[in-house]
């Protein structure tokens, strides 16, 4: 009670000031502890999302991406766009680097091509990369044992006329999971 009266009897302005250095003293505080603590350790998570190459104009072994395919390739630009994808893998065919192509652009990264005959250098490249988002374009035959390869679960073939197939695989670098996440998605209905 004596507090309250000897509170009451302070005048407004040395009120104000009072509160106003105690909102100082709790800033200074905030920041100090804010600069002694310190950061927690990055997490070092690695996020590569797949996708088969957009749709092809013929059966050739380096067709090109039919209309529809180009329509995919840019709805992938635009689904990726804020993905901070830092490195994108294609095949050494023309319809994976017509698909990754546009969010190149975007991005303006230059994708790194390997043969399709070598999926286990892209294996290698993309455990070597030190890139935290990575896009890999490639085939539907090889697509899951690549995937499989980097810890993904089984999955069910990617059929010859899917060309709406997205999936990412999440790394933990640390041992307290080292069970990667793995998501599949269908994307972007070149149709519309």
């Amino acid at each position: 009670m004596a507090e309250n009266l000897r509170w009451n009897a302070i005048s407004g302005w040395r009120r104000f000031a009072v509160m106003r250095n105690f909102q100082a003293i709790a800033i200074f505080c905030f920041f100090a502890m804010s600069v002694s603590v310190p950061a927690a350790p990055a997490q070092n998570t690695r996020t590569i999302y797949f996708v088969r190459h957009a749709d092809k104009i013929s059966e050739d072994t380096d067709a090109p991406l039919s209309d529809a395919g180009r329509t995919r390739a840019r709805c992938l630009a635009n689904t990726l766009a804020d993905a901070r994808i830092e490195q994108i893998f294609t095949s050494d065919l023309q319809r994976t680097q017509q698909t990754a192509a546009p969010l190149a652009e975007k991005l303006h990264l230059k994708p790194i091509a390997f043969p399709i005959s070598k999926p286990d250098d892209l294996v290698e490249a993309i455990r070597s990369s030190k890139a935290a988002n990575i896009l890999v374009v490639w085939h539907d035959a090889t697509l899951p044992k690549i995937m499989r390869a980097l810890g993904a679960p089984e999955i069910m073939s990617i059929a010859h006329t899917e060309y709406d197939r997205f999936f990412i695989l999440t790394l933990a670098a640390d041992n307290a999971r080292p069970q990667p996440r793995f998501t599949a998605l269908r994307y972007c209905d070149s149709a519309k």
